[in-house]
């Protein structure tokens, strides 16, 4: 069976002999079903005598197929014979889509739908025809040839595109680095009334002088590290005269600090003392966090221009309960040594020497150490990563050591980690980039945007692709918002 389309009608020639206009054919998908219509004019659809003409249409697409409801049209001889069997003279039901040729119309609306299956997509429609004889036989059966395709009008959604972040790790400038690191504490030594004699069996002298004496062997030891000064600073609290305690402070400093000399065979000029005559800023920050009755007025004493011996004066007559707190809780912490050991360490020069020294001591390490560790380590991997995360351990305060420890907690999808260290990256070109690396993986491209854009109009030659990745992505989601 032939279909050739014309203009706006299809028509059908059967074995039977009759030409069959089918035209106004409709292919839609609406929701979960594909509907079908189409007019077919059924005046010149002629069986032979006794016989039914069947026409059933068909959508297809490669070897899946449905068939819709039939369309019949029966000679007198077949619809009388239905009609005995059926005991009926209108054996036909409403909706059958079964007509007696000497009854039927010209034309005739066809419609119906079938559940949309994704096949369906590219299917094409034809309409089978079969000759229905004696006894229900099919006397023939003609395949129908194409007569519309349905192309969904609606294109499929596309692929989302994805974020794929470049890291971009900072190579510190080892020739701006200078390995010279210090050691800081404080040690509570206490000294009898009046006197600036140390005195190691007083009170917890022994302990606190062990705590100076601990930190410059620790330096000591290490023999990369060489000790460039000891630093003592002693602090006296506010009781009393100005001018004695500043005497007492300075003597009881150098006193510690001869003990101290004493112990080790270094350079005299090695060692440096200070001292603060009266440790009011300690104590402004003690009373800043207590809870004391007159806290505020304290605070605008300590605050205040007058002479230290005045200042002291009024604070024990204005507020003596406070005062008297004051004395017992707060001001022997006041009276303290601060020590700070300064010293360099020798550079290394290979990454076997650096991973040697990550496992025994990081802390020799610079920066740009750190890096040279890295390399030769695939990105990505855990020994690489461990790297940075070492060298932001050991440097938490280091911009450059908290950019690749992010890029670094980044790569792995640990976002959370890479948050903190981002805090610490400061606002250079690279630590931007970053910055928009994190905000496009945590899918806020707009703000991603704008980092990689600053990036850019800075240097970083990655951010541009990198822009106009995510201007993709944010162009796509605009078009697509349920993508």
């Amino acid at each position: 069976m032939k279909r050739i389309l014309i203009l706006a009608a299809l028509t059908a020639s059967f074995a039977a002999g009759a030409q069959v206009p089918v035209r106004d054919i409709t292919l839609n998908r609406e929701g979960e079903t594909m509907q079908v219509g189409m007019t077919v004019d059924l005046a010149k659809i002629v069986p032979d005598n006794n016989a039914a003409v069947v026409l059933t249409p068909v959508l297809y697409n490669g070897a899946d197929s449905v068939h819709l409801r039939p369309l019949g049209v029966y000679s007198r001889g077949r619809f009388l014979h239905y009609a005995r069997a059926q005991r009926s003279s209108e054996p036909f039901k409403e909706g059958d889509m079964r007509y007696y040729v000497r009854t039927m119309p010209d034309a005739m609306s066809y419609t119906d739908e079938v559940p949309y299956q994704e096949w369906m997509d590219g299917a094409s429609l034809r309409i089978d025809e079969a000759g229905e004889g004696c006894c229900g036989k099919a006397t023939y059966l003609e395949e129908g040839a194409p007569l519309a395709q349905w192309v969904n009008p609606i294109p499929p959604k596309p692929e989302p595109i994805r974020y794929i972040p470049n890291y971009v790790y900072v190579h510190p400038d080892a020739s701006t680095i200078t390995k010279e690191q210090s050691i800081s504490g404080e040690a509570y030594v206490v000294f009898a009334a009046g006197k600036s004699v140390v005195d190691t069996t007083y009170r917890d002298n022994r302990k606190e002088l062990r705590k100076i004496r601990n930190t410059i062997d620790s330096v000591r030891v290490d023999p990369d590290r060489t000790i460039t000064r000891v630093l003592l600073k002693g602090y006296s609290s506010p009781d009393g005269r100005y001018s004695s305690n500043d005497k007492l402070a300075r003597e009881r400093t150098e006193s510690i600090l001869g003990y101290v000399k004493s112990l080790y065979p270094l350079d005299d000029e090695l060692f440096v003392p200070e001292s603060v005559a009266e440790n009011w800023d300690g104590l402004r920050a003690a009373v800043d966090s207590s809870d004391l009755p007159n806290r505020d007025k304290i605070l605008e004493l300590i605050d205040s221009d007058i002479d230290p011996d005045l200042k002291e004066s009024r604070l024990k007559a204005r507020y003596p309960k406070d005062y008297k707190k004051l004395s017992t809780q707060v001001f022997p912490l006041l009276r303290r040594t601060d020590y700070n050991v300064s010293f360099t360490v020798r550079s290394y020069t290979t990454a076997e020497d650096v991973r040697r020294m990550m496992r025994e001591r990081p802390r020799n390490l610079s920066i740009s150490e750190f890096f040279l560790a890295a390399q030769g380590l695939e990105p990505g991997t855990s020994e690489f990563n461990d790297v940075f995360a070492l060298a932001a351990r050991v440097y938490p305060d280091d911009p450059v050591a908290n950019i690749n420890a992010a890029n670094a907690a980044m790569s792995v999808g640990n976002l959370t980690v890479a948050a903190r260290y981002l805090e610490k990256a400061g606002d250079s070109a690279k630590a931007r980039y970053a910055k928009g690396v994190y905000a496009a993986l945590s899918e806020d491209f707009a703000k991603a945007k704008d980092y990689f854009a600053s990036a850019e109009l800075s240097g970083v030659k990655e951010a541009s692709a990198a822009r106009a990745l995510v201007e993709s992505i944010i162009a796509q989601r605009e078009e697509y918002p349920d993508l």
